[in-house]
C-alpha cells in the first residue's frame, strides 16, 4: 500500500494544458523525473505486467528516446498507482476523497488521453478538424497505443470520472484509438474493447462518437470497420433507440431530417431478413417507449414504413404485429364475468399508438388499407367509449383515414356493402369485439375500463348509427358525401333486389325474428342512416359538386321503383327534398341536361304515387325545371343558417360577422330568426366562453339586441347562467357584464324584472369568490343607479350586505364596490323626500368611512363622492322649497269686472264672441 497523498501533491504541481502551451510538456516531465522514485523504464515495466503486454511489444515502447512518449509512461504510472491503491468504487469514510483531488484526477486523465490517444490515431482522422490540430505531437507506437487503450478501458469504470460529461471526449478519443489499431492488427481485446463501451457507457453516445469519425474522409478499410460497427451495433439490443437519441443530441436538428436518416440506414435491402424482421420489433418497442414524444415517433413510423415496403415478409411481420394488438378484445383468454381486461392507460395508449402509426403524417405513417379488416372493431369502439375523450377522436381519426384514402368507385362502395351487412367471417375475414367485451367509464372520473359482461351480453354494430354519426361529427364533408351517395346507391340497389327469404312456413318466434331480420333490417339500417345525414348542413355545399352522380343515382331509384312502396317513398322523399334544395341555390343546375331529362320520370312518379308528400315534392320540383320558381323554407331560413354556421366557426372574425348577421336579422324581425329564439340564446350563450374579448364583447351586444324580442327569456337564462356554481369564473363575470348591459339597454322598464336582476347580483356579494364578490357589487351599483326608486323593498337586506362586506370582508377591491353600491344608490334618487327612510343610514355609513383615516384611500374617495351627491341633492331640494315659498297662489276670472285699458286698441277676446 502506497501513500497516495504524494501523488496528489505531484498532480497539483503539473499544469494541464495540452497543446495549449507548448513549453508545458517539458515542464511537467521535470517535475514528474524529480518526484518519481522509479526509473522510467521500471515504471513502463510496472504498467506492462498491470495490463498484460508482452516482452516483445514492451521492448518496442522507447520512452527515454522521446519526451511525449516519457511524458505518457510517467503520467500514465501515477494515475495507475492512484486507481490500484483507492478503492474509488466503495462508500467506506476511508475510500473517500476530496473534490479538489477528484478534480485532479480528472484532469490528469483528459490531459494522458490527448497525448496517449489523440496524437497516435490513424493519419486519415486527422483530416477532421476536431483532430487536426495534436497530429504530429508523438510518433505513433503501437504498443504504446495498446497499453493505453488497456489502460483507459480499466479506468473509464469509475464512475466518479463521469461527473459532468468529463469522459466523452475519453471515450470518444479511445474509440478512435481502437479502430486506428484494429486497422493494423486483428486483436480479440480490442473487440473486448469496443464490446465494453457499448455495453457499459452511454450507447447514443457511441453512436454519436462513430457517426462523427464516419463524417471524416476516411480509407476504405477504415471506413468499412467503422460502417460495419454501425450498423452492427444497430441491430443490437436498444440499438435504434440509442442510435435515434444520438441524431436527438445533435443541436438544431430537424425531427424530419433525422427521421430520414434513420430510415435509410435501418431500411437496407443488404441486411439479412432475420436482422430486418429483428429491426421491426426492435422499432415497435421503440414506439411503444416515446409514445408521448412525437418527434421522436417521426422515426420509428418511417423506420416501420420503409421496412414495410422492403419484401412481403415484412408486410406479413407488421401484419402479425398489428393483429396481436386487439386479441385481448377479439379473443380474450378468459371470460370470466367482471374480469378487468384492460385499465383506461394502457386502453388509450393502444390507440394512440395506432393513430401514430396511420395518422402521423400522410407520407411516413403505415398505409391506411392494413386497417381495412379492422373497421368493424374500430367501429364498435369509437361507439363505446365518451365523445370527450381524446382516444375518441384518434379513433375517428384513424377509421377516417381509412375511408378518405379508398377509391370511390370500387373500394368504398364494397366495405359500406360489408360493414352494413355486417359480413365479417367473409374472405378475408375482418375483425371485431368479442360479443362479452363491455367498456364502462369509471364513477367520478374521465376514464374507462375493459371488462368481461355476462355471458348474455351482446356488442353493438349498429352501423347505421355508428357511421353517420362519426361522419357528422367530423369535418371531413367530401368523405361525408361521398358516403352518403354510396349508402344511396347501395340502397337502391336493395331496392331492387327480391328477398331470399321464405314465407312459406314459419312455426317459432325466433323463425319470424330472422325472417324480419333478414328482409328488413338492412333496409331499415341504411334508411336511419341516410336520414341522420340528411340532416347535416355541410353535406348540401358538398352535394352541390356531386350533382352529376347524384342525378344518376336518382334516375336509377325513379326507373326501379320497389314493390316495398313505403321504404321507396322515404327514400325518395329524402333524394327529392335534396334535390329541390341543390336546384334553388343553382340557376345552372336548373338548365343542366341532366335536370331537363328528369322531367319525364318525375311526371311519371307524380301520376303513379299516391303519397301527397311525393306529389308535393315532385309538383315543386317540375316547377322550378320548367322555370317559375319561388322561394321555399328553406330558402327563407337561408340567411339565419348562414349565420349560424358562421358562429359555430372557429375563427373570432367569422363568429363576430355571424353575430352581426343575426343581429341585422333580428332589427329586421326575420320571422325565420324569430322562431329560433332558444337556439339563438344557445349559440350566444356557447359563444360566450370565447376567451377572445373582440367575439364575447359582440356576443354581450347580440343579447342586447335579443332582450328588446325575448326580455324575460333573456334575463331568466343569463341569472342562472351567472349564479351556476359549476361554471368557469371568468365566464360567470362577462356573463354578469352582460345582463348589466342588458338592463341598461331596457332602461327603467327593467323595473319589471328587478326581483331577479337585484336578487340575482346580491346573490353574487355573498360569494366565497373574492374575483366574483367584487363584480356582483360592482354591478349592484350600477343597477342601484338604474333602479332606485324599486330598491325600497331591498334596502334593509343591501345595506346588511355592504355592512357584511365592510366588517368581515378581507378583500379590498370588493370592500371599495361595496361602498359605490351607496354613492351609485344616491346617484340614481331624483327626489330624495321619496327615500327619507334610508337616508339616514347611508349618510352614517359613508360619514364613518371617510372619517376613518386608516381606511383605505378609493374607499374613502367613493364615500365623499357619495356624501358629495347628497349634499348638491339637499341643497337643489332646499332652493327648490324656498322658491315655492315666495310664489302667490291667487284665482283670477280673467274678463270679469277687468278695467280697461285706455290704451288698448283692440277689443277683448271675449267681446269678440
Amino acid at each position: 500500500m502506497i501513500n497516495t497523498a504524494k501523488f496528489f501533491a505531484l498532480l497539483e504541481s503539473l499544469k494541464f494544458n495540452k497543446a495549449l502551451v507548448p513549453s508545458a510538456l517539458e515542464k511537467n516531465l521535470v517535475v514528474l523525473e524529480k518526484y518519481a522514485k522509479l526509473e522510467i523504464d521500471q515504471q513502463l515495466h510496472e504498467l506492462c505486467e498491470a495490463y498484460q503486454l508482452t516482452t516483445e511489444q514492451e521492448s518496442l515502447i522507447i520512452p527515454t528516446v522521446d519526451a511525449a512518449v516519457s511524458y505518457i509512461v510517467r503520467l500514465q504510472h501515477v494515475l495507475h498507482s492512484i486507481t490500484r491503491n483507492i478503492n474509488f468504487h466503495s462508500d467506506a469514510k476511508e475510500d473517500l476523497i476530496s473534490v479538489a483531488h477528484l478534480k485532479l484526477c480528472i484532469q490528469a486523465t483528459q490531459e494522458l488521453s490527448y497525448y496517449s490517444l489523440r496524437c497516435q490515431l490513424h493519419e486519415d482522422f486527422y483530416k477532421s478538424p476536431i483532430f487536426h490540430e495534436a497530429q504530429a505531437k508523438v510518433k505513433a507506437n503501437s504498443s504504446l497505443l495498446l497499453l493505453s487503450i488497456k489502460f483507459f478501458v480499466n479506468l473509464l469504470p469509475i464512475r466518479q470520472f463521469h461527473i459532468a460529461n468529463s469522459m466523452e471526449l475519453v471515450q470518444r478519443d479511445l474509440l478512435a484509438a481502437i479502430m486506428s489499431l484494429r486497422i493494423r492488427e486483428d486483436s480479440v481485446y480490442l473487440d473486448k474493447a469496443i464490446t465494453y463501451l457499448w455495453q457499459h457507457e452511454s450507447k447514443a453516445d457511441f453512436f454519436r462518437h462513430i457517426l462523427l469519425l464516419k463524417a471524416t474522409p476516411l480509407c476504405e478499410p477504415l471506413a468499412k470497420l467503422l460502417h460495419n460497427q454501425l450498423l452492427g451495433k444497430l441491430h443490437s439490443p436498444q440499438g435504434f433507440a440509442s442510435f435515434v437519441d444520438a441524431l436527438h443530441q445533435t443541436p438544431n436538428a430537424s425531427p424530419t431530417r433525422n427521421a430520414e436518416i434513420v430510415a435509410s440506414i435501418v431500411a437496407r435491402k443488404g441486411f439479412s431478413q432475420t436482422a430486418q424482421q429483428k429491426m421491426i420489433l426492435q422499432v415497435l418497442e421503440y414506439c411503444k417507449f416515446y409514445l408521448q414524444d412525437a418527434d421522436k415517433m417521426c422515426a420509428g413510423v418511417l423506420s416501420l414504413r420503409r421496412l414495410y415496403d422492403l419484401n412481403d415478409a415484412n408486410k406479413q411481420k407488421i401484419n402479425e404485429i398489428l393483429s396481436k394488438h386487439w386479441e385481448t378484445l377479439r379473443n380474450p383468454e378468459d371470460v370470466i364475468s367482471g374480469l378487468i381486461l384492460m385499465e383506461h392507460q394502457e386502453f388509450c395508449n393502444r390507440i394512440l399508438l395506432w393513430h401514430q402509426f396511420f395518422c402521423s403524417s400522410s407520407v411516413a405513417c403505415l398505409p391506411s388499407d392494413l386497417l381495412i379488416p379492422y373497421l368493424p372493431l374500430l367501429l364498435q369502439l369509437y361507439d363505446s367509449l365518451p365523445l370527450d375523450l381524446p382516444a375518441t377522436k384518434q379513433l375517428s381519426a384513424i377509421i377516417l383515414r381509412c375511408l378518405d384514402n379508398r377509391d370511390t368507385k370500387r373500394e368504398l362502395p364494397v366495405i359500406l356493402e360489408r360493414l352494413f351487412k355486417w359480413e365479417i367471417e367473409k374472405e378475408p375475414p375482418w375483425k371485431s369485439l368479442n360479443s362479452r367485451i363491455l367498456i364502462l367509464p369509471l364513477t367520478n372520473s374521465n376514464q374507462i375500463q375493459v371488462k368481461v359482461a355476462h355471458k348474455d351480453h351482446q356488442v353493438d354494430h349498429d352501423m347505421g348509427r355508428i357511421l353517420p354519426g362519426l361522419l357528422i361529427s367530423s369535418t371531413h364533408n367530401s368523405l361525408t358525401c361521398n358516403v352518403f351517395l354510396g349508402l344511396l346507391k347501395f340502397m337502391g340497389d336493395q331496392l331492387r333486389e327480391k328477398s331470399s327469404a321464405s314465407v312459406d312456413f314459419i312455426s317459432s318466434e325466433t323463425e319470424l325474428k330472422e325472417f324480419l331480420h333478414s328482409k328488413y333490417q338492412l333496409k331499415l339500417d341504411l334508411l336511419i342512416a341516410l336520414n341522420q345525414m340528411v340532416a347535416h348542413q355541410p353535406l348540401r355545399a358538398q352535394l352541390a359538386l356531386h350533382t352529376k352522380q347524384f342525378l344518376i343515382i336518382l334516375k336509377d331509384l325513379l326507373h326501379h321503383r320497389s314493390e316495398e312502396q313505403e321504404t321507396t317513398d322515404h327514400i325518395l322523399l329524402i333524394v327529392l327534398n335534396l334535390l329541390q334544395e341543390l336546384l334553388e341555390s343553382s340557376e345552372d343546375l336548373q338548365l343542366s341536361d341532366g335536370t331537363k331529362e328528369l322531367k319525364e320520370q318525375l311526371h311519371q312518379l307524380g301520376s303513379q304515387s299516391s303519397n301527397h308528400l311525393i306529389n308535393q315534392s315532385v309538383n315543386s320540383l317540375l316547377t322550378l325545371i320548367n322555370g317559375a320558381w319561388r322561394p321555399s323554407e328553406a330558402v327563407k331560413v337561408l340567411p339565419f343558417q348562414k349565420a349560424r354556421s358562421l358562429i359555430e366557426e372557429k375563427q373570432s372574425h367569422l363568429q363576430v360577422y355571424g353575430i352581426q348577421l343575426i343581429i341585422d336579422l333580428i332589427k329586421k324581425r326575420d320571422p325565420a330568426t324569430m322562431s329560433q329564439g332558444h337556439l339563438i340564446i344557445a349559440l350566444a350563450l356557447t359563444t360566450l366562453k370565447d376567451k377572445e374579448s373582440y367575439t364575447f364583447l359582440n356576443c354581450v351586444r347580440l343579447f342586447v339586441s335579443l332582450v328588446h324580442v325575448m326580455e324575460s327569456e333573456v334575463l331568466d337564462k343569463l341569472s342562472e347562467e351567472y349564479l351556476s356554481e359549476t361554471a368557469d369564473l371568468d365566464y360567470r363575470l362577462v356573463v354578469g357584464e352582460a345582463i348589466l348591459k342588458v338592463a341598461q339597454e331596457l332602461g327603467p322598464l327593467c323595473y319589471r324584472y328587478k326581483g331577479v336582476l337585484l336578487n340575482c347580483f346580491m346573490h353574487g356579494s355573498r360569494s366565497p369568490v373574492h374575483e366574483f364578490r367584487m363584480s356582483a357589487f360592482a354591478n349592484l351599483a350600477q343597477l342601484c343607479r338604474l333602479l332606485a326608486y324599486q330598491v325600497q323593498n331591498f334596502f334593509e337586506e343591501l345595506l346588511q350586505l355592504v355592512n357584511s362586506e365592510l366588517t368581515t370582508g378581507d378583500y379590498v377591491p370588493a370592500k371599495r364596490a361595496a361602498v359605490l353600491v351607496l354613492a351609485e344608490l344616491l346617484n340614481g334618487m331624483e327626489n330624495l323626500l321619496d327615500y327619507q327612510e334610508m337616508l339616514l343610514p347611508i349618510y352614517r355609513l359613508l360619514k364613518a368611512i371617510e372619517a376613518e383615516e386608516s381606511c383605505d384611500s378609493q374607499m374613502r374617495q367613493h364615500a365623499a363622492n357619495g356624501l358629495k351627491i347628497l349634499n348638491e341633492k339637499c341643497r337643489q331640494l332646499i332652493q327648490s322649497s324656498l322658491q315655492e315659498k315666495t310664489f302667490q297662489k291667487q284665482i283670477k276670472v280673467l274678463g270679469i269686472k277687468d278695467e280697461v285699458s285706455p290704451s288698448r286698441k283692440t277689443r277683448h277676446i271675449l267681446e269678440l264672441n
